[in-house]
């Protein structure tokens, strides 16, 4: 659960909580019905909404293993447009219940505690967000380190996810990598970041056995028979339609982070930031049948109805 999540829950519930063992001084004073009853509105409000959340995550990525389908974007106000309601349905029938048969508070005290209630909120969320770039992530200026899963086709009997994170706080820079499942073993691979500019990587598969993954940096190889991501080198020219239709040699990938890369053909290598180096290593692929089976972006999987091949993609699908 998320810290901010947290600590809204327990500064909302404070003031409830006090209250409540002054009986005599609440009796006293109607004033304080709104305290007693606003923030335990805006809490169910709040949950309401994280708890629509933890079960599209919990469905789709621990059960099902695939990526929510696009049109349940769609319907992600849906939650708030019944929190809100019930919100205020608790906070009125609260306050009937606290302010029976006694003066009642003046009205104006709701609206004025619950813009206190949003204010604190933004402002612990905004203090949890400014901690974690300065502690969690290592230092200021940089992201907290939580990767997004995007599923892909399964290939034979391994689950594939392209997984990415930010790298920069507000510029289009990501770390990537591959995650298999193969029955109970997971693997990561990790892939060449993506220091700017275009976002998109393509899907091809080569073979049964193989899926091809092109960005505008790398072209990777992933290898279900051998449980391998491998890097290859990538012409320099046509690269939606190749001229180049096999691939000879490759570098077997790791969960180790890159450094550098460089050479061609059979001196093709890469360089880890741990020190170590992997070289390239014979492998033959035949890309003259590869097959276009859709693009990673935006966090998603496009099918190609939804993203035709193209050394460019247009920003928002029309199916989204």
């Amino acid at each position: 659960m998320p810290l901010e999540t947290i600590l809204i829950t327990l500064v909302l519930l404070l003031p409830p909580l006090v209250l409540w063992r002054c009986k005599s001084f609440c009796e006293k004073h109607p004033s304080t019905v709104p305290f007693r009853t606003v923030p335990l509105g805006c809490l169910t409000m709040l949950w309401l909404i994280l708890i629509y959340g933890f079960a599209l995550h919990w469905i789709y990525d621990v059960l099902l293993e695939c990526n929510p389908p696009h049109w349940l974007n769609r319907f992600h106000p849906l939650p708030i447009l019944f929190a809100i309601p019930l919100g205020i349905a608790v906070i009125v029938l609260l306050s009937k219940r606290f302010a029976k048969g006694k003066e009642r508070p003046c009205g104006y005290l709701y609206p004025a505690v619950f813009s206190g209630a949003l204010v604190i909120a933004l402002a612990i969320s905004f203090c949890v967000t400014v901690g974690s770039l300065i502690f969690e992530a290592g230092g200021f200026g940089k992201v907290p380190r939580n990767w997004h899963t995007i599923y892909l086709p399964q290939l034979q009997d391994c689950r594939l996810a392209f997984e990415q994170r930010p790298s920069h706080p507000f510029l289009a820079e990501y770390d990537y990598r591959i995650r298999l499942r193969h029955g109970k073993n997971l693997d990561y691979f990790q892939l060449w970041p993506n220091t700017g500019g275009q976002t998109f990587v393509n899907v091809y598969k080569v073979a049964d056995d193989k899926y091809l993954l092109k960005e505008k940096d790398a072209w990777y190889i992933i290898d279900a028979t051998q449980r391998q991501v491998y890097l290859v080198d990538i012409p320099t020219t046509n690269t939606v339609n190749p001229p180049k239709t096999e691939i000879r040699f490759a570098v077997p990938l790791s969960d180790k982070s890159f450094s550098s890369m460089g050479g061609e053909e059979e001196e093709f290598h890469v360089n880890f930031k741990d020190g170590t180096s992997a070289k390239a290593i014979p492998y033959d692929v035949d890309l003259s049948q590869m097959e276009y089976l859709g693009c990673i972006m935006d966090y998603s999987f496009y099918t190609p109805d939804e993203q035709p091949e193209g050394e460019g993609h247009s920003r928002y699908p029309s199916s989204k």
